[in-house]
């Protein structure tokens, strides 16, 4: 693996790499840019063709050619390690061990069913997407297609192709039947290919012929979760519109499939949607990557404002700008598919217009309407509870103020009232503690929590301390006493301070482990590679503030080191990364 990934830096020269996706500028021995990960007004990004690596010092990420590119496209090491392979013509082909060449036959069964669905479309079905708005080259440029109303039709198919019906079944296409037969997991339906960041086909969504909707079938039915396919991960839509949210920095998140292909084909490219299930936090760290800003363009009906309510709640917690599609009453229509299809055009102005969040949610909340004062607190309280987690005062000022004037409450009231009122997200409870002693317990950070499972690993399997002992200097002073403690508790006496978190381990270490110890050991060795990581990350940012430091003074040969030992860091964090990836 690393003769072939050095094969390729040695025949890409990163300079020129990065300058397609970002223009470049001369800064002395290195060159610098706009970051394309995040907004900036001066230029962070610096590339360094000595060193072929690469670093943006306003939102602290760096690496080489393969981090560049697996963070640009969103893609994961192998992906990126395939794209410049091919770009580079160096043989990889035998790199791609049993598990890499399983999920190949799964992706070459769902490309194959997608070809076979496009085949399928008969005029009817044409003629049906017609009445809905849909272009013959917009049909084209989606892949949409049809399964036919046959039980087993593309099963058979994919059987005349050389595939085994295990694997016809593991790719989500054929379903087991109870007498043990198989048949097509779709039939009748209007198939929409679901496709990952890499351009490959993973899954489909099928929407049942109109007509023949029933309690026994779903409108829409959904690949089931496989290998290659992860519903709270994937964004339909993101392999084509990427670079047109990127660009814009903000995204479109809208409900189904026609939603976002009809306001695709009516002008708006920056366009993502959930797919019929609810929005993740996966969703928006992927988004996260590519844009600041959420416009939401979710259905009227009381299901899209619920959905709306919680997407917005989600993206604030994620620091993403929102706004909200308004839909004007005399539209009479109310999702986007039937707005871009009623009136061309529109949808583009819509989403020009959209309202920022807080004056969404404040006319969602009839806070003038006081029939009902129960009604009417809860929805002051659930507006002030919104207001209070965005962060600039000034715009806290301008919705309090409007919210005063509809509500009629004094502004130093609600302040007040807002003050008052408790953070309500949802908190990581421990069954097993009781809440007295969880107000002992000292706040844990991620490396704490990490050796804390790490050591409750080690004391329920007694085993793995010669698995561990190799990397004790990975995991933190105190909690080396707490797993000698385990082991022998006569071996030492603890600290005072680290006697409730040596309980907390004590009590834990004997929840939920997997009895199969193949299992243990992996996530065992998972942990220390997440120690490690934390490790390096303290590292990295001292070496950060030293590099820093040396270019103020002005001292080369401190920055030179600085420099080489940060390349260093980076190196081994990739490597680490890689090989999560690998495992």
């Amino acid at each position: 693996m690393s003769d072939n990934t050095q094969q390729i830096k040695d025949k890409l020269d990163i300079a020129d790499f990065i300058r397609v996706y970002v223009p470049l500028n001369p800064a002395g021995k290195n060159l610098k840019g706009h970051c394309p990960f995040h907004k900036e007004k001066s230029p962070s990004f610096i590339v360094s063709p000595d060193r072929q690596m690469w670093h943006c010092f306003g939102c602290n990420v760096g690496g080489d050619i393969f981090a560049f590119l697996m963070r640009f496209e969103n893609i994961e090491f192998f992906e990126a390690l395939k794209i410049l392979a091919e770009k580079t013509g160096v043989d990889i082909g035998q790199i791609s061990g049993p598990d890499q060449k399983a999920l190949n036959v799964l992706y070459e069964a769902n490309r194959l069913a997608k070809d076979f669905f496009k085949s399928q479309l008969t005029p009817a079905v044409r003629e049906y997407l017609k009445s809905r708005g849909l272009k013959p080259e917009t049909i084209a440029e989606f892949e949409i297609g049809f399964a036919p109303d046959q039980p087993e039709v593309l099963t058979r198919f994919l059987l005349g192709k050389g595939y085994a019906i295990t694997a016809i079944e593991k790719a989500g296409l054929s379903l087991k039947t109870d007498r043990g037969t198989f048949r097509d997991r779709f039939r009748n339906r209007i198939m929409f290919p679901l496709i990952n960041s890499f351009g490959k086909t993973i899954a489909f969504t099928g929407r049942i012929m109109p007509g023949f909707e029933s309690e026994n079938l779903g409108k829409y039915v959904n690949s089931p979760e496989t290998p290659i396919f992860n519903k709270s991960k994937l964004l339909y839509g993101l392999d084509k519109s990427k670079n047109f949210i990127r660009d814009s920095r903000t995204a479109v998140l809208v409900e189904g499939q026609m939603d976002l292909i009809m306001s695709w084909q009516d002008g708006v490219k920056n366009l993502v949607a959930t797919s019929g299930t609810a929005l993740t936090v996966d969703h928006l760290r992927n988004l996260k990557r590519l844009s600041d800003s959420l416009v939401l363009s979710f259905d009227q009906d009381a299901a899209g404002k619920m959905a709306a309510e919680r997407t917005i709640d989600l993206a604030n917690a994620a620091d993403f700008s929102i706004k909200v599609l308004s839909v004007p009453a005399d539209l009479g229509v109310k999702d986007p598919a039937d707005i871009a299809q009623a009136n061309p055009g529109m949808m583009v102005k819509l989403v020009s217009e959209a309202k920022p969040a807080m004056e969404y949610l404040i006319s969602q909340h009839q806070i003038s309407n006081r029939s009902d004062t129960l009604v009417w607190k809860k929805n002051v309280r659930a507006l002030l509870s919104r207001l209070r987690v965005i962060a600039s005062p000034v715009e806290r000022s301008h919705w309090l103020k409007i919210i005063s004037d509809q509500s009629g409450v004094a502004q130093t009231t609600l302040e007040e009232e807002m003050l008052n009122i408790k953070d309500e997200a949802p908190k990581f409870t421990d069954s097993a503690v009781e809440p007295a002693e969880k107000a002992k317990l000292p706040q844990l950070s991620r490396k704490d929590l990490i050796s804390q499972r790490t050591i409750s690993l080690v004391l329920n399997h007694p085993a793995f301390y010669e698995d561990i002992k190799n990397n004790i200097e990975h995991i933190p002073e105190s909690y080396r006493a707490i797993l000698e403690h385990g082991r022998d508790p006569k071996s030492l006496s603890l600290n005072v301070e680290l006697k409730p978190v040596a309980d907390l381990v004590s009590l834990r270490s004997g929840l939920d482990f997997e009895s199969d110890e193949v299992k243990a050991k992996a996530e065992l060795l998972e942990l220390v590679r997440q120690l490690k990581m934390e490790n390096l990350r303290s590292h990295k940012q001292e070496l950060l503030w030293s590099i820093k430091l040396a270019e103020q003074k002005n001292n080369e040969a401190e920055l030179t080191a600085a420099l080489s030992a940060f390349d260093k860091v980076l190196q081994e964090m990739q490597n680490l990364e890689k090989q999560a990836t690998l495992a």
